[in-house]
């Protein structure tokens, strides 16, 4: 099954071309602003475009339902990837010293008419779409056979696009005969005794199927149009109607229906772990760095390793090893269950004012501006944490969740996250840590990673509370 780039490669070439006439034009019309001697790199400019543009239909959704977008959500989808190409563009003229060789002119130009242009094109390549796929020649025509309820239904799926590849060759209702009645505006073409005949005479790529009441029945039709080498397809979306994404999986030998909240493409996570690997191993370097100026501190006011270790909970559940540089005294989790009565946090996880354990001095510092934090590098490059996550709990607040707290092991827990950011010390109701986690998992991609990252580095600079 083709996925959404190569699926609409017709669009991806189109960008490509609209782009890099926009670049042509302007270049042309302001030619006497410019040195000649430069027309080489802008046609080496024209050549990064072109990959820029690759990199991102590959690294994006952008081309996901292009073909059912309005006008509007399509002008803001293109505006949104030439802003990415345009930001990207000249973030790699900045990296490699060239930005100087190039009119600011000619690339501001080439930004705003590349959105008119882009914008254009795929409007025009909408426009003879769908006039291509009115014509049966090049449509996929499709037989739907189905109760007169889910015939209802069926159609009134296939008709709310406005572009579409599929048109309705023939309607057949198995629970009565209504040949030559309408249902939702289509004709219904024969009856069940006539449907064989029917098929024979007519242009019929594909089938859709949906008897609910009789999967029997809907499995021997199956079968007899699969025969003929005819492409079957049986509507189950009446048993799963409340769940909003559903795929179907094969499980072993099983073929299941896989639902889930949000479906992350692994080119995502890909990017993600990578980030994790380099932002892993840049903090490793800085922590042993940092260990060798504080561990010697930390050691003198608390003689006892450097180092604090503790068992947290991951993903969906699993349980790791997590360190940190040692900010409290040795028998701190000890001295937990007395303090308990002062934990500020309403909830499954524990915070005081004025924690009596942490360190004089030392302590103090390193949790003030998180440097005792920076050891958790090494999880995440180990793979057990990520950059940015959920904050892991301990196994007495794992112990204590309710079910819907769960949620927030969906996800790699972070070093830093929505919660860290969002008053981090101010917070005190564990139900609003959990809202934030949840909101990070539902609306997670990788510009959000990158946001809570800067941020991160702005709040621990103003010193507003503790990661």
């Amino acid at each position: 099954m083709k996925n959404a780039r190569t699926k609409h490669l017709d669009f991806i070439i189109g960008d490509m071309v609209a782009l890099g006439l926009a670049q042509f034009l302007m270049v042309l019309m302001n030619q006497d602003k410019l040195n000649p001697v430069l027309y080489m790199y802008y046609v080496q400019l024209g050549l990064l475009l072109v990959i820029i543009t690759l990199s991102v239909a590959f690294l994006t959704d952008g081309y996901r339902n292009i073909l059912y977008r309005g006008y509007l959500k399509e002008f803001i989808a293109v505006t949104h990837q030439m802003a990415i190409i345009f930001a990207t563009e000249v973030i790699c003229l900045f990296s490699f010293h060239l930005i100087g060789l190039f009119s600011r002119l000619v690339l501001f130009a080439t930004f705003f008419v590349g959105i008119l242009f882009m914008y254009a094109e795929r409007l025009l390549t909408k426009n003879y779409l769908r006039r291509k796929f009115r014509n049966i020649k090049y449509a996929r025509t499709i037989m739907v056979i189905a109760t007169e309820q889910q015939a209802g239904i069926l159609i009134r799926q296939l008709s709310s696009r406005v572009l579409t590849i599929f048109k309705i060759q023939g309607v057949a209702v198995t629970d009565r005969d209504m040949k030559g009645q309408m249902i939702e505006g289509v004709p219904v073409s024969c009856s069940m005794d006539g449907l064989s005949e029917y098929i024979t005479g007519h242009i019929i790529d594909e089938i859709l199927l949906s008897i609910p009441d009789d999967p029997r029945q809907e499995a021997e039709l199956a079968k007899q149009f699969l025969s003929i080498g005819m492409v079957v397809h049986i509507y189950m979306e009446q048993f799963l109607q409340d769940i909003p994404r559903k795929t179907l999986e094969r499980v072993s030998n099983m073929n299941v229906i896989t639902c889930f909240n949000r479906e992350i493409p692994m080119r995502l996570l890909f990017c993600k772990r990578l980030l994790d690997i380099l932002g892993g191993a840049v903090g490793c370097v800085m922590t042993l760095v940092i260990g060798l100026v504080i561990g010697p501190m930390i050691f003198i006011q608390s003689p006892g390793p450097i180092l604090f270790s503790q068992t947290r909970v991951g993903k969906n559940g699993r349980t790791f090893r997590i360190y940190k540089f040692r900010s409290m005294v040795m028998d701190a989790d000890k001295q937990k269950e007395m303090l308990m009565s002062r934990n500020k946090i309403r909830g499954n996880m524990f915070k005081m004012d004025d924690d009596p354990r942490i360190i004089p001095g030392i302590g103090h510092f390193i949790r003030r501006t998180s440097l005792d934090e920076f050891p958790q590098f090494f999880n995440v490059l180990r793979g057990d944490m990520s950059l940015v996550g959920t904050r892991p709990p301990t196994v007495d607040e794992y112990e204590a969740y309710s079910f819907s707290h769960k949620k927030r092991l969906a996800m790699k827990p972070g070093i830093t996250g929505l919660w860290q950011i969002s008053g981090r010390s101010d917070i005190t109701d564990f139900e609003e840590v959990v809202e934030l986690d949840g909101r990070y998992i539902d609306e997670w991609d990788l510009e959000m990673d990158v946001k809570i990252i800067l941020r991160t580095v702005l709040v621990i600079l103003k010193r507003r509370g503790s990661i």
